[in-house]
């Protein structure tokens, strides 16, 4: 009778076990974990603008399309971005990533764009680019400036900025690079610019011209197109290397085409550009 006993409870715990885990990966299956970090105006997690950095409310449209899908977020540092990402005993993605050729092998990409955007472009003290003769706003040759003037260059850690100014920046020496890891890392490279311990920063003019106003530097810096560069950059959403994240992105797939098409986006893509660049990329959205 003990022995019967005893092998009842073994089986009603081996079924309670499948059932659990069953609904454990049902579970895991209808849940996305985007990588966020600390990237402003990218993500947004302080003060009047928490929660209206442009990617961030990209995942929220995307929300809208899967509301059978929960989404989870997880901060990283930005130098350890593409770590996580790559780990394959997990799953995560990140919404805006640049295609490489190495990513490629390393991570699954969405065949359409998440995020479009101006492409990167240098800034200088004023005076510095006084110094050297610039017209203000015309474009400048990174190659050239960094050859000829042997200028300083900041760069957040482990970045890409597309495979034109990628190139460019692997020729330069170590000598005339500062990179930084961490948090708030493009805040403090452009304080860095502003104190003179750096002679260009390569950025976006969304960052640019949040930061600059943030940290009341507006007056100080001057932003200059670059002429390796494309006129556009894009990002797409990019998944861990595994089975899960080869599903995650083809269940994206669809959402962000209704995404992207809609007003919403639009709006979202221009939200943080300086006005008088906003035409330029209201022409390709």
């Amino acid at each position: 009778m003990w022995y019967l006993r005893q092998r009842l409870q073994q089986s009603l715990c081996l079924c309670f076990t499948l059932i659990v885990s069953s609904a454990s990966h049902g579970q895991s299956s209808k849940t996305i974990t985007w990588l966020t970090l600390d990237f402003e105006p990218y993500y947004i997690f302080n003060g009047a603008n928490a929660g209206q950095g442009r990617d961030e409310q990209v995942i929220n449209l995307l929300q809208q399309q899967l509301p059978e899908y929960h989404f989870n977020f997880m901060a990283i540092p930005s130098s350890h971005l593409l770590t996580e990402l790559r780990h394959t005993q997990s799953t995560y993605c990140l919404l805006s990533l640049y295609k490489t050729s190495q990513r490629l092998m390393d991570l699954h990409f969405s065949e359409h764009y998440s995020t479009i955007g101006l492409s990167p472009a240098l800034v200088m003290h004023k005076e510095v680019a006084q110094q050297l003769g610039l017209t203000a706003g015309a474009p400048q040759s990174l190659t050239k400036l960094l050859g000829e003037h042997r200028l300083r260059l900041g760069l957040p850690m482990g970045r890409s900025y597309g495979n034109e100014l990628d190139e460019v920046i692997a020729q330069v020496p170590k000598s005339q690079l500062t990179t930084r890891p961490g948090r708030d890392v493009l805040a403090s490279l452009t304080y860095m610019l502003a104190k003179k311990r750096l002679d260009i920063l390569l950025s976006y003019p969304s960052e640019f011209q949040y930061l600059s106003e943030k940290m009341g530097l507006d007056e100080q810096l001057s932003i200059f197109p670059i002429t390796e560069a494309p006129p556009l950059s894009y990002g797409y959403i990019a998944c861990s290397n595994n089975e899960l994240g080869q599903q995650q992105v083809k269940i994206l797939a669809p959402a962000l085409q209704q995404v992207v098409s809609s007003r919403a986006y639009k709006e979202v893509m221009l939200q943080w550009l300086p006005t008088a660049l906003k035409p330029r990329l209201q022409q390709a959205l």
